[in-house]
């Protein structure tokens, strides 16, 4: 077999080192012999000592140091794995540079197989760095558990000024009218809304507080954040809680006063039928501008109501003007020509407003007589016809007078020789002035007595549908 030979002066060298009696102690050398070159140098030790050359107690230290040295490099590599793991945390960047420093110390200790460097400081500072990063996940738990609390409270904020905003739409001056509880349950409704709406603001501002004390890693600012965090949720629910009883109550308010649909403007329109022109413009300008059906519906029972009270009586106005076919600022007295003649001679018929009075549904047609031609009145001031016997004009002419037994002549009319023609036939002349009177006062009382016919018709349309003006729930 071939053997190869150095040639080199690098491989004599080496040969020569390998063959050279082992430097260092014992302790270093029997530790080291269980790599290759370990027998070689356990031999030359031994050497040494069998020659005398050193004591063996000298060479044992070296064991002492090499198991310092392994300690040192297992919890180097330790601290390695916990640096990896630190470096890997999601809040790594927290404490970037404190780990990079770290990093750098730990690196050194190494290169200069740790002397001057105690790996329990190292430790040390490295459960200082892993503290922190609990710190900062603690503290983005914290952050989580405000934003969960922003986000409770936000809709809450929204729904609580949409509700200030329809209660505002709501509430009209003369609810106090026609839904007087409603009114004062929609003011108490404000009162708690405008409640609600500052403490939710409070909230808020805990909230940014609360967020404001984090940043800094401190155990303390974080616990007093988590505890807010709690705090400020549960007082976010219970808002909630109590904004969901309010906006009950303001739906249901707002349902009884919603705008009138077309359901509601056709029951409307036909309680509506019969008004006088004058009383639905009020309900029509309130259906135009899509005023709530309960307004529209106080509108309209208050028109009947008007009209109602209306149809109890003909006003003496009313009276006046149904009779003369004039007002009374025109003229307070009337007088009708009638077709019937006393005798040969004109007959007129006058009526006078001061004596008249207001006529009632209910009345008789001898009431309505009654109160036509004043029979209240003194004698002379009643309704009367006059025989023109001298003249339209002429006071000693024949009257009668309403509700007496006899025509009342003046004295000085039988002197005159249209007086002392009348005379002649005074029986039959009394009688014809008397019927003429009657037969006009019937005429007028029953143009009067027709008008309070229609007014009874109306009164009754008034009274059913008053009772069916209330809206069914």
């Amino acid at each position: 077999m071939r053997r190869r030979h150095p040639e080199t002066d690098e491989e004599l060298d080496t040969e020569a080192e390998a063959a050279a009696p082992a430097a260092g102690d014992l302790g270093s050398i029997l530790m080291g012999a269980q790599a290759g070159a370990g027998n070689a140098a356990l031999a030359g030790l031994m050497e040494r000592v069998e020659r005398g050359d050193a004591p063996a107690e000298e060479l044992l230290p070296g064991a002492e140091r090499e198991l310092r040295g392994a300690a040192d490099r297992a919890t180097g590599a330790a601290l390695q794995q916990r640096l990896a793991a630190a470096r890997v945390n999601p809040f790594a960047g927290r404490v970037e540079s404190e780990l990079a420093a770290f990093e750098r110390r730990l690196v050194d200790a190494r290169e200069y197989g740790w002397l001057g460097t105690d790996a329990s400081v190292l430790s040390a500072e490295l459960d200082t760095l892993e503290l922190s990063l609990r710190r900062a996940e603690e503290e983005e738990e914290a952050v989580q558990a405000l934003g969960a609390v922003d986000l409770r409270r936000r809709p809450l904020s929204e729904r609580t000024k949409k509700a200030i905003m329809e209660r505002t739409a709501i509430t009209k001056p003369g609810m106090l009218l026609y839904a007087p509880e409603d009114f004062q349950e929609l003011q108490e409704l404000d009162a708690q809304l405008t409640e609600l709406q500052k403490r939710l603001a409070d909230n808020q501002i805990a909230v940014t507080t609360a967020r404001g004390s984090l940043g800094g890693l401190s155990e303390v600012s974080t616990a007093y954040a988590r505890s807010a965090a709690a705090n400020l949720a549960e007082d976010a629910r219970k808002a909630g809680v109590l904004l969901d009883e309010l906006e009950v109550r303001l739906k249901a308010i707002s349902e009884r006063h919603a705008r009138a649909n077309a359901e509601d403007r056709d029951k409307l329109d036909q309680l509506m039928e019969g008004l006088e022109a004058r009383l639905l413009r009020e309900p029509r300008l309130a259906m135009a501008g899509g005023s709530s059906r309960q307004e529209i519906d106080y509108l309209v029972k208050a028109a009947w109501l008007e009209q109602h009270e209306a149809t109890q009586q003909l006003a003496k106005d009313e009276v006046w003007h149904l009779v003369t076919g004039f007002s009374a600022s025109e003229s307070r007295l009337c007088t009708f020509d009638l077709p019937e003649r006393m005798d040969r001679w004109r007959i007129h018929f006058s009526l006078d407003y001061a004596v008249m009075q207001a006529v009632d549904v209910g009345c008789s047609d001898q009431d309505v007589r009654d109160a036509l031609l004043g029979a209240t009145a003194g004698v002379q001031s009643r309704s009367h016809a006059t025989a023109e016997v001298l003249g339209q004009s002429d006071p000693r002419n024949p009257r009668y007078f309403y509700n007496t037994s006899r025509v009342t002549p003046h004295r000085d009319l039988w002197g005159t020789r249209e007086g002392k023609a009348a005379k002649r036939n005074w029986g039959a002349n009394e009688r014809k002035l008397i019927e003429a009177f009657d037969s006009k006062a019937d005429e007028l009382v029953e143009l009067v007595h027709d008008v309070l016919e229609q007014r009874k018709e109306l009164k009754a349309v008034v009274v059913k549908v008053g009772e069916s003006l209330s809206w069914a729930e």
